[in-house]
C-alpha cells in the first residue's frame, strides 16, 4: 500500500515507472511470439532462431529506450531503475520457459 501511496503522490514518477516496466515487456512479448512462431521446429534450429532474435530484439529495445529519454522529460532514473529490474525479472522467468519448451522438444 505505501508505493501504491508513493506513485499518487508523485504521478511523474509513477509514469516512469510503469514506462520502464512497459518497456521490457516489449522483450518478452516478442519472446513469446518466437516461442509461438517455432513452436514445432527442432530443438537446434529453434535456439539458432532464439540466439539471432535476443540480439534484434535487444537493439529494437535499446532503440527505444534510447528514444523515449531524449524526447521525453520523464523521470530518468525511476524509468531506468525499473526498467532493469523488470528486464531481470522478465528474462529470468523467459530462460525458465525457454528450458521447460527445451525439455519437452527434448524428451
Amino acid at each position: 500500500m505505501v508505493s501504491a501511496t508513493f506513485f499518487l503522490a508523485d504521478a511523474a514518477k509513477g509514469v516512469a515507472v510503469a514506462a520502464g516496466v512497459m518497456l521490457s515487456s516489449v522483450f518478452v512479448v516478442s519472446s513469446g511470439w518466437i516461442l509461438e512462431k517455432f513452436e514445432n521446429t527442432e530443438g537446434s534450429l529453434f535456439i539458432k532462431v532464439y540466439v539471432f532474435s535476443i540480439a534484434i530484439r535487444f537493439l529494437i529495445v535499446l532503440t527505444l529506450f534510447i528514444i523515449l529519454l531524449a524526447t521525453t522529460k520523464i523521470d530518468e532514473i525511476y524509468f531506468t531503475v525499473s526498467f532493469i529490474i523488470s528486464y531481470l525479472c522478465q528474462s529470468v522467468t523467459e530462460m525458465i520457459l525457454i528450458n521447460k519448451f527445451l525439455q519437452k522438444s527434448g524428451s
